[in-house]
């Protein structure tokens, strides 16, 4: 009954050790990843294989970006508490609240295109091949509504970064 025992345990033992062993195999890139500057954005020089330099290059461009996206979403985020208190007050739609969601479609607009600028620029630091192939993932994560077909395979967020 004793060696049963020890039989038994050795072999958890051993089987939890080879699943540790493998999830750290297999996640030995990802967390590798983790580890650089902008961690966020190691995946984009690994799927897309880019330069050392390539890659410097994008992470500046979307350094900048980041400022420009950041004062954006605090003028969205206003606008929209504006809209909110606005139709707290009302029960039909007034030109003051056309007014406001007019603003915020704007400012929507002004992020989308600001947006697809910073991928046509990533792109641009690429091969051609690679950078068609990036436009067409940036499309399909960024553009595709929930509804489509093609949104159940994919991770689209509100923001699309």
């Amino acid at each position: 009954m004793k060696r049963a025992a020890i039989i038994i345990l050795c072999g958890a033992a051993l089987g939890g050790l080879a699943g540790v062993g493998v999830y750290f195999a297999r996640t030995a890139p990802e967390r590798a990843m983790l580890c650089c500057a902008q961690p966020e954005l190691a995946w984009l020089q690994h799927k897309f294989q880019l330069t050392d330099a390539q890659f410097a290059r994008v992470r500046q461009s979307h350094t900048d970006y980041l400022v420009h996206c950041a004062e954006l979403c605090a003028r969205i985020a206003a606008t929209n508490e504006l809209i909110r208190a606005q139709i707290a007050t009302v029960t039909v739609v007034t030109p003051e609240t056309e007014k406001l969601l007019a603003s915020a479609a704007q400012l929507r607009v002004e992020c989308q295109t600001r947006m697809l600028d910073e991928c046509f620029a990533v792109s641009r630091e690429m091969s051609p091949e690679q950078g068609r192939r990036y436009l067409a993932w940036v499309q399909q994560q960024i553009f595709t509504m929930p509804h489509e077909p093609a949104a159940e395979n994919s991770s689209h967020s509100a923001h699309g970064n």
